[in-house]
């Protein structure tokens, strides 16, 4: 529920997001990749409460935390192996028990700071729920709920991905398993499971029916309705009304502030290779923030777009969520080629937009050996050996995602919020401001 949030919460540490669960009554919660978006010490204090070591005056001081638990089954602590948070809650209601088991996806540990994977190990998700079942199953819980932060899709009433092939491996004694993180909507069965996403940003709600026999505690029957969510016609609850509009007209003043007027809109719609008019944009502006030879943005941390007319600060942040800090590093021609070998997997690609760069790739070539050409932006090969400052946010400079090679890097500086950069850079261009044409700095051959 945290992180990539509005500028209304992320502006203060998200603390608003909490307090606003807090309101709505959670019996349980699990954890999802955002909540280590900060690192674990960030984590832990949204979760269990606490003041922030920075002092940050957007911060409360000795932050409660969250009022219900969370759970985390498959997320244990590198050096002793136990659960960061319970595995497992049991809820009774009109006497009947149900047992909650929580997992998040292992890709966490790839799409998070390298700091996470370091800390932590995401174990088997079916394997964690499998073990935490026969332990409810042991305390006389016969009813089973799997709360997932992992996602899965339906098409044409076929169902895949990583939930549903989690949920194959998931024993008999599991009845539903409540699935989100990939914003889609399924609603299937596997096994004798319910399972079940309902899309992003609460445009659904979930029901999952379970009916259980009271005398032995078994589920006898399970279904799921995925129910739209219509606003137009309710009446905001006015704790949650006064708590969101208090800090929305906190922040107002930097919300409000017009950063540029765009002439046209600029959207991440790319071109074969890969390149985005608004991946040029982003990437020249972290280039000049940070004064660099060289840029890279990570194409998954691009703005969702930036419409035509005026640009405010807050329209900025919606698209552009987050407070990644922008870095610097140098980096040697072979590093910044291996960088941009990198970007390509075998599952799905991570494409570097640039600037201040040139490259050319070729999908039928080998992994490891795809790029054909690298130069700088006037065209002039990289040199051999020499030094380069490259800038990236934090998360890619810190190694993340796959990107490594950016740890061997020497001097490694922080320049602000990515956000600042990028606002900085549009108050700066003549007005109305367009976005560099694309089709120059990425190509195939």
């Amino acid at each position: 529920m945290v992180g990539a949030s509005p500028l209304a919460s992320n502006y203060f540490h998200d603390e608003p997001t909490v307090e606003a669960m807090n309101l709505m009554g959670f019996d349980v919660g699990v954890l999802g990749n955002h909540e280590f978006d900060k690192g674990a010490e960030e984590m832990m204090r949204l979760i269990e409460g606490g003041s922030r070591e920075d002092g940050s005056e957007t911060s409360e001081k000795n932050f409660p935390g969250a009022n219900f638990p969370y759970l985390a089954a498959n997320v244990v602590e590198k050096e002793s192996g136990e659960p960061v948070f319970p595995p497992h809650i049991v809820i009774e209601r009109d006497g009947v028990r149900i047992g909650f088991i929580g997992v998040v996806t292992p890709e966490t540990a790839e799409i998070s700071a390298p700091e996470v994977e370091a800390s932590f190990d995401f174990l088997d998700m079916s394997e964690t729920v499998n073990r935490y079942a026969d332990e409810l199953r042991g305390e006389g819980v016969e009813a089973i709920v799997v709360l997932a932060h992992s996602g899965g899709s339906e098409k044409n009433g076929v169902a895949s991905g990583e939930i549903v092939d989690e949920a194959s491996g998931m024993d008999g004694a599991v009845d539903a398993v409540v699935a989100g993180h990939t914003h889609t909507y399924m609603n299937t069965r596997v096994g004798g499971a319910v399972v079940v996403e309902g899309g992003k940003y609460g445009e659904t709600i979930t029901a999952v029916d379970l009916s259980i026999d009271r005398t032995t505690g078994e589920v006898m029957a399970s279904s799921a309705d995925i129910i739209p969510t219509y606003n137009d016609e309710l009446r905001p609850d006015p704790e949650l009304r006064e708590l969101v509009e208090g800090y929305t007209d906190r922040v107002a003043p930097i919300s409000n502030r017009v950063v540029g007027t765009a002439a046209e809109s600029i959207n991440g719609s790319a071109t074969e290779a890969g390149e985005s008019p608004l991946g040029n944009l982003v990437a020249d502006a972290r280039r000049a923030k940070t004064d660099a030879d060289i840029a890279f943005v990570l194409t998954g941390a691009l703005p969702s777009g930036i419409e035509a007319g005026e640009v405010t600060y807050g329209g900025l942040s919606a698209s552009h969520p987050g407070t990644n800090t922008l870095m610097s590093v140098e980096l040697t021609s072979g590093q910044i080629r291996e960088a941009l070998e990198s970007q390509y997997r075998s599952d799905r690609d991570r494409v570097l937009q640039t600037s201040g760069l040139r490259f050319t790739h070729d999908p039928s070539r080998p992994l490891g050996d795809r790029i054909t050409s690298v130069t700088l932006e006037n065209g002039t090969p990289l040199e051999e050996d020499e030094t380069y400052t490259v800038a990236a946010e934090e998360f890619v400079a810190g190694g993340g995602n796959g990107f490594d090679v950016f740890t061997e890097g020497e001097n490694p500086t922080e320049h602000g919020a990515e956000l600042d950069a990028l606002v900085e850079y549009l108050e700066g261009l003549p007005q109305p401001f367009e976005a560099p044409e694309s089709g120059e700095r990425i190509r195939i051959g």
